[in-house]
């Protein structure tokens, strides 16, 4: 069997023009997870990512406070939902359905308790089937089938730990498989992921199992309550 350790990436920039860059805070989450890593003696046989920024460098920091310097592997099965273009492409149909979501302008981006509240009408709308109204986005059943082919695809026989630099859709779809929960709940699952926590999962003949949801005792340690993030 193989062990799949699945890695959210570090805090990105919410609210600004590029949203794929780790923030101050995300950088430091990925070096102190490095840093645990490095006085729990934590290695891999082989290292993976995302082909986002925002998954790139935070391995980057991971791995130069731990002291590996393994190569990572760029996969682009473990890339995020395109929610850059799901968002757009479903307002449309919020501004007919839920107008009282967008009464303020920009608020509900700038504010992020408003913004999860009209984000997960978004997902649901997504998670659905519904057609955006906007440029053609990969549907739910086209991303969790992507990530789920990536998952197996990368733990192979020979491989006894797998490291994974991902985001946390890709974590919901690893938690759908290994939990057999449904679609909505594995999406409510994601809104509790944290910045830099991690996940373990085994690999074998019945399929993924869960072993280690959430965890973010390298960030608890560091005595630092910034440091906990979800978005």
């Amino acid at each position: 069997m193989t062990e799949l350790v699945l890695v959210r990436h570090g805090q990105a920039s919410f609210g600004h023009s590029n949203y794929d860059v780790l923030s101050p805070v995300g950088s430091r989450q990925g070096t102190v997870l490095g840093a645990h890593w490095k006085q729990t003696g934590f290695g891999a046989d082989v290292y993976y990512s995302g082909a986002m920024a925002r998954q790139k460098d935070t391995a980057v920091h991971a791995l130069a406070d731990a002291g590996i310097t393994a190569a990572v592997a760029e996969n682009r099965a473990f890339n995020e939902y395109d929610f850059e273009n799901i968002l757009p492409g479903y307002l449309p149909v919020v501004a007919r359905e839920h107008p009282q979501l967008l009464m303020n302008g920009s608020a509900p981006f700038q504010d992020k308790r408003q913004f999860q509240q009209l984000f997960e009408i978004i997902i649901g709308y997504w998670l659905s089937g519904r057609a955006t109204e906007g440029k053609p986005v990969e549907t739910w059943a086209a991303f969790s089938a992507r990530v789920a082919a990536g998952l197996h695809a990368v733990a192979t026989p020979d491989q006894k730990r797998v490291t994974v630099f991902t985001s946390g859709g890709v974590i919901a779809v690893a938690l759908r498989e290994a939990l057999r929960v449904s679609d909505e709940m594995a999406m409510r699952l994601n809104w509790r992921i944290a910045n830099a926590s991690v996940h373990r999962f085994k690999m074998g003949k019945g399929g993924l199992s869960l072993l280690e949801f959430n965890n973010i005792t390298h960030l608890e340690l560091a005595r630092d309550p910034a440091l906990v993030t979800f978005r």
